[in-house]
């Protein structure tokens, strides 16, 4: 059928009410297994190269995904290359769901749009959103503006859609209507491209180390601005694109074989790829060949390191590389860094043991957990994965009164999910507990030990309300119904503000810890001046027991504290000032400030008579400041130099044969030379 004849019974089926329209339903929570992707990339074959196998695995695990791709992708060739790249995109994914290639198409109104909208007829959990943006270059050569860089970077500029739905947006019609998708959805994960990369959309060059594609870029900024209007307790994922073939390949061979056969059924119909069809594509090849052996996160430089204490003596700092996406850590008596793998969308933290063991606790991009040992003197065992619920950040880490180790997270059900480490002989297990639900809880909490041992939760809600709750003294294990404190109101997200998860804007900055007199000391940033409170227990007891009236301690500070006890015992609250400033340090009245020129949140530990605090520096390398004092003296600070740029691997590094529909794909990975030696025009 050629474009004018598909165009005209498209536009006769919408007349004849062939193809619904319709507001679009967030999927059932137990229809996707608790897990809802929602994806916006900026062309059809982004998701594909980038963020697969993340959206493979979801598929697989039976959750639901739905795709935005904002561009028709036509590069300016009409609707028949749209088509066709729509129709590669529809192919792979039914490759990936295991199922027959059959969709059934639709229109949904958002935000007053009219977007198709496709269903996988064999496997309805997965959808797709095409927005249909024109995609021409506006000028000569690779920096030239396209309308999406355009519309987001050029005030007053719009984007103008292809299709029978001609719709026109500005930057704010962007933003509000991929919102609406996201506020419709109800997502337990956003995945996006890269927003980081600084360089002009002008300046952007094919090939040029560290460089991208403007509507890469564009399509991401979108997607976290459209985030900070729609605030909510789903994970969000970024997505490294481009500059993954500068890496080094961190993916098995068979998640290569398994984001291969999904991209090769794309490519056969993009003549761009194909042009001879199926039967002669060699795909992958030059750059694409690189990009399906790897996949690296985001990985932004506010996000806090840990540190923990060598069993033989010493410190070990842990912290995600921003290079390799991988954890690492560095031994104070070896002096480098390690870097122990895994593919981690977020923080890494460290901790001991009751038996003084290391261990190192991450999340995946799927929000798994994932832990890695270490006993004194011995070596890293292999990554072990935590069964319990899928989390949409990095647990808090605690220790219980028998010496157990403790995490509190927020899980994709949208509550607070406790765990407790079991140990049976060499078996170790976490025995889960859910806490009651809480209407607009903010992702992150504090978690403290009341006088007897047993743990108290505190968070805040979107509207700054402080509240708690604590595990019954029963022995039940139950979770009392949360409790109001009064008196104090925490600052909250605000519309328009850029989401950062774990980090500075989705949190009431709280912090909590059990001080020498058996007291929970809790801090919180004040809703009104920004200011760090704190708030003591009046007695012993459970955390609904009356508070003393909260202490404004005069600092204002942005992100999440880290919180500990001095080596004389008494708490210890580290917390940046300011992004790009310094440090605060507070003990009791006493307020320090270390260093200048921090962009992490901070870290903090007493390790034996020391105290240790460590955050990045704003240079572009992943350095850290570490400070130390010991017998009430300073030492000068030190500079820990960046983790190695390699190091990153699936947290599973065996290959799984068979583990895809059509078997695995069999050719052996080239070496990184051979996989860049050949440029190839883009694709885009």
């Amino acid at each position: 059928m050629n474009v004018q004849r598909w165009l005209a019974a498209w536009c006769s089926a919408l007349v004849c009410g062939c193809i619904h329209i319709s507001a679009q339903a967030a999927p059932a929570a137990a229809d996707c297994h608790g897990i809802r992707d929602l994806v916006f990339v900026a062309h059809q074959d982004d998701d594909l190269l980038f963020m697969n196998p993340d959206i493979q695995s979801t598929i697989r695990s039976g959750g639901c995904v739905q795709v935005v791709y904002l561009t028709a992708a036509e590069r300016g060739e009409g609707i028949g290359y749209m088509m066709g790249r729509a129709r590669g995109v529809r192919a792979a994914y039914s490759y990936i769901a295991g199922t027959p290639n059959s969709w059934t198409e639709d229109v949904v109104q958002l935000d007053g749009r009219h977007l198709a909208h496709v269903v996988l007829n064999g496997d309805p959990r997965v959808t797709m959103i095409y927005m249909r943006l024109k995609d021409p270059w506006l000028g000569k050569g690779w920096g030239s503006l396209t309308p999406l860089s355009r519309a987001e970077s050029v005030p007053g500029a719009t984007a103008q859609s292809l299709g029978p739905y001609v719709e026109t947006y500005d930057r704010a019609g962007l933003v509000d209507t991929l919102a609406a998708i996201i506020r419709a959805y109800r997502p337990t994960d956003i995945r996006h491209m890269d927003d980081t990369v600084s360089i002009p959309y002008t300046r952007l060059c094919w090939r040029c180390v560290g460089h991208d594609h403007p509507d890469h870029i564009a399509s991401a900024r979108l997607a976290r601005d459209a985030m900070a209007q729609v605030p909510g307790n789903y994970a969000e994922i970024a997505y490294v694109d481009y500059p993954t073939q500068e890496r080094h390949r961190n993916l098995t061979l068979a998640e290569v074989a398994g984001k291969t056969g999904a991209f090769r059924h794309y490519a056969w119909d993009d003549y761009r790829y194909c042009p001879k069809g199926p039967a002669e594509c060699k795909e992958p090849l030059g750059p694409a060949l690189s990009w399906v052996g790897r996949t690296y996160y985001v990985i932004r430089h506010t996000l806090a390191p840990a540190l923990a204490a060598e069993p033989t003596g010493g410190y070990l700092l842990c912290a995600t590389g921003e290079i390799n996406s991988a954890a690492n850590v560095r031994d104070s008596r070896l002096g480098h860094w390690l870097a122990l793998g895994g593919r981690v969308a977020g923080r890494s933290t460290a901790f001991n043991r009751l038996d003084g063991d290391v261990e190192i606790l991450v999340r995946s991009a799927n929000g798994r957990l994932w832990t890695r040992s270490r006993p004194a003197g011995g070596h890293w065992a292999a990554w072990q994965a935590v069964l319990g619920p899928r989390v949409v950040d990095l647990p808090l880490v605690a220790r219980s009164a028998a010496g157990r180790n403790t995490l509190l997270a927020m899980g994709y059900d949208g509550v607070f999910h406790y765990a407790l480490r079991q140990q049976t002989g060499d078996t170790t297990s976490w025995h889960w507990s859910k806490l009651p639900a809480l209407a607009d809880a903010v992702t992150d909490a504090a978690l403290a030990l009341d006088a007897k041992g047993d743990p108290a939760v505190f968070a805040s809600d979107r509207k700054g309300g402080l509240w708690t709750t604590w595990q019954e003294q029963d022995g039940s294990g139950r979770w009392a119904a949360w409790s109001r404190i009064r008196g104090v109101t925490v600052s909250a997200p605000l519309a328009g503000e850029r989401i950062e998860r774990g980090d500075r804007h989705t949190s009431g900055g709280l912090a909590a810890q059990r001080n020498a007199r058996g007291l929970i000391q809790l801090y919180a940033r004040d809703g009104r001046s920004g200011h760090m409170l704190v708030l003591t227990q009046s007695r012993p007891g459970t955390p609904d027991q009356p508070w003393g009236p909260p202490v404004d301690l005069g600092v204002s500070y942005v992100g999440r504290p880290a919180i500990g006890l001095s080596p004389a015992g008494g708490v210890a609250v580290a917390a940046l000032a300011r992004e790009r400033g310094s440090i605060w340090l507070l003990e009791g009245a006493a307020v320090t400030s270390l260093g200048s020129g921090i962009v992490s949140a901070p870290a903090l530990r007493t390790i034996g008579d020391t105290l240790y605090v460590a955050g990045r520096g704003a240079g572009p390398r992943q350095d850290y400041w570490l400070w130390t004092r010991n017998a009430g003296k300073w030492h000068a600070p030190r500079m820990v130099p960046a983790p190695s740029v390699d190091g990153g691997e699936s947290f599973d590094t065996l290959p799984q044969p068979g583990a895809l529909p059509g078997g695995p794909f069999e050719k052996p990975v080239l070496s990184a030379k051979a996989e860049t030696g050949v440029a190839v025009p883009a694709t885009k």
